[in-house]
C-alpha cells in the first residue's frame, strides 16, 4: 500500500503547475487548512485563526488525508516571502558548500522576487515588523537573539485601527505614515494596501530616531 503523500508532494504535483490557486489540505483528524499560491509561490497560509508562518508551522506537521484544488480566491494578501524550500522545512540553513540540501523539486522553480520588506530589516535595532491588517497581525520579521518573540505587540493591531478609523471619520483618506513613542518603544507605521507595516524598535537614548531611519530607507 503506498504510503500517503506529504504535504511537498502535493504541492508539486497539484498546485506548482497551476500556478494560481488554493490548496484545501485535510489531516487524519479532519482539521483543515488552506494554502494560496499565486504565479507559483506559496503567498499565503491559513488554519483556524491562524495565518501565514504560524499557520503553516502547524501544517507542515500533519499527516495528509486529503486535499482539493480550486482557484485563487480575490483578495488575498501576501504574508509569505520566503523561498517554498524554507516554509516547507522550517530550519532549513545551507549546506557547508553554501547550497540548500537537496530539494530537487523546488530548485527548478523560478527564483521569486526578494521580499519587499528587507529594506527594513537592516535598520540597526530592529525588533519587530509586523503586517497589520483588518484586525490581523503578521509577523515578518523579529529579532529571535533579542527575544522579540516574547514582547506584547496585540495592543499595536488597536492603535493602527484606531489611526484607519480617525482618517475615515475626518474623510481626508488612509493616513500613509504615523510614529508614537511609548515608555519602552519606538514605533512607525506605513501604509501598504489595506494595512500598515509596521516597525518597532526598543527606546534607546544612543540610537537615531526611528522615524528618521525609516525615511532613509524609503529615500
Amino acid at each position: 500500500m503506498a504510503s500517503p503523500a506529504t504535504l511537498e508532494e502535493i504541492i508539486r504535483k497539484e498546485c506548482l503547475p497551476l500556478k494560481d490557486c488554493m490548496l484545501t489540505v485535510t489531516d487524519n483528524n479532519g482539521e483543515a487548512a488552506f494554502l494560496y499560491f499565486k504565479e507559483g509561490e506559496l503567498i499565503e497560509a491559513n488554519y483556524a485563526a491562524l495565518w501565514g508562518k504560524e499557520a503553516l508551522a502547524q501544517i507542515v506537521t500533519w499527516k495528509m488525508a486529503e486535499n482539493t484544488v480550486a482557484p485563487l480566491p480575490l483578495g488575498i494578501k501576501r504574508s509569505l516571502w520566503d523561498k517554498l524550500e524554507f516554509l516547507l522545512n522550517p530550519g532549513l540553513v545551507p549546506t557547508t558548500s553554501g547550497k540548500l540540501p537537496a530539494l530537487p523539486a523546488f530548485a527548478a522553480q523560478k527564483t521569486g522576487p526578494s521580499s519587499p520588506y528587507d529594506r527594513y530589516k537592516a535598520i540597526s535595532g530592529l525588533l519587530k515588523l509586523l503586517y497589520i491588517q483588518r484586525g490581523k497581525i503578521t509577523v515578518i520579521y523579529q529579532d529571535t537573539a533579542n527575544k522579540a518573540e516574547s514582547e506584547n505587540t496585540d495592543w499595536l493591531m488597536e492603535f493602527a485601527e484606531r489611526v484607519k478609523s480617525v482618517g475615515d471619520t475626518l474623510g481626508f483618506g488612509g493616513c500613509e505614515k504615523w510614529a508614537i513613542e511609548t515608555e519602552k518603544y519606538q514605533v512607525v507605521g506605513l501604509s501598504h494596501d489595506e494595512g500598515y507595516v509596521t516597525l518597532l524598535r526598543r527606546k534607546d537614548a544612543f540610537q537615531d530616531d526611528l522615524e528618521a531611519a525609516v525615511n532613509a530607507v524609503i529615500e
